[in-house]
C-alpha cells in the first residue's frame, strides 16, 4: 500500500537529491507502507517536480523512459540553452560573418578591376606608339585619372577605344569628339569610384619601338610604377628597356 506520507518522502528525496535514485514503495506483512531504495521508481508519484531532460529509469523487472516533459525534477537536469536559442545565436553569427566576408571581396574586386584597367590602358598607349610610329603618352591628371595622347608632343587627344570610363565627349569639337580621358570621379567611371592613382612621374611615354622614354624622348634608367589604391593598394610595373607592363 502507498499513502501520502510515503509519496511525499519519495518526492522530497528525488526532488532535492543531486544524484538519481531508484526507489520502490511496498508494504510489510502488516500492510504498512515501507520505502525501499534502488529497485524501481514510479514517475506518477513525482507530479510536483519540474520537467527534466530525457532520463532513463530502470527497475529490476521493467524499464521506463521519461521524456523532457515528464514530471521529474532536476536530479539529472542542468540549466542551459534551448535548441531555438542556440540556432538563433548561430544565425546571428553567420549573418555578421557574411557581412564581413562579402564586403572584403567586393573591395578587392574593385581594386583589382581598376588595376587591370590602368595596366591595360598603359599597354594601349604602348601599342599606339608602335602602330603610329610616334611617341604616345599617358598624362596623369592628379590622383583621379589620366589622358592619353597618340603623340605626346601634339595637342589632340587619342580617340576613345570604346570603354565608357575612357570616353570623354568634348562638346566644343565636331565628331569624332569622344576622346580617351579617364576620370574616376565621373559617373561614367562609377565602377571605379573612390579609386586613386599615384606615380613618381606625371607622364608615361613610349617611343616607336614600344620602349619607355621620358616625355621628351630621353632614356628611362629604372622601372616605372603606378600605384592604384582603394581600401588597399596594388602596384603596376613598367619595366625599363622592354616596356613590359605587369601587376606583381
Amino acid at each position: 500500500m502507498e499513502d501520502k506520507s510515503s509519496i511525499l518522502k519519495v518526492k522530497s528525496l528525488i526532488c532535492h537529491s543531486r544524484s538519481p535514485r531508484r526507489i520502490r514503495l511496498s508494504a510489510d506483512e502488516n500492510g504498512n507502507p515501507v520505502l525501499y531504495e534502488f529497485p524501481l521508481l514510479r514517475a506518477q508519484h513525482l507530479d510536483s517536480c519540474q520537467s527534466l531532460s530525457r532520463t532513463q529509469i530502470r527497475g529490476r523487472n521493467d524499464r521506463k523512459f521519461v521524456t523532457r516533459h515528464s514530471p521529474i525534477h532536476r536530479f539529472t537536469h542542468r540549466d542551459g540553452f534551448t535548441l531555438i536559442e542556440t540556432i538563433m545565436v548561430m544565425v546571428i553569427i553567420a549573418i555578421l560573418a557574411a557581412v564581413v566576408i562579402i564586403r572584403n571581396p567586393f573591395d578587392s574586386i574593385k581594386l583589382y578591376s581598376a588595376t587591370r584597367k590602368v595596366a591595360a590602358d598603359i599597354r594601349y598607349v604602348q601599342k599606339l606608339s608602335i602602330s603610329n610610329q610616334t611617341r604616345a603618352g599617358m598624362v596623369f591628371n592628379g590622383d583621379y585619372g589620366y589622358s592619353v595622347y597618340p603623340n605626346i608632343n601634339a595637342a589632340p587627344l587619342a580617340i576613345s577605344p570604346g570603354d565608357p570610363c575612357s570616353s570623354w565627349e568634348d562638346t566644343s569639337k565636331l565628331p569624332p569628339n569622344i576622346f580617351f580621358v579617364v576620370d574616376f570621379r565621373q559617373d561614367r567611371c562609377s565602377n571605379y569610384s573612390g579609386v586613386t592613382l599615384s606615380t613618381a612621374t606625371p607622364t608615361i611615354a613610349f617611343n616607336s619601338l614600344g620602349t619607355p622614354v621620358t616625355s621628351v624622348g630621353g632614356a628611362i634608367n629604372a622601372d616605372q610604377y603606378v600605384t592604384v589604391t582603394y581600401n588597399g593598394s596594388k602596384q603596376i610595373t613598367i619595366e625599363q628597356g622592354t616596356g613590359r607592363v605587369s601587376i606583381p
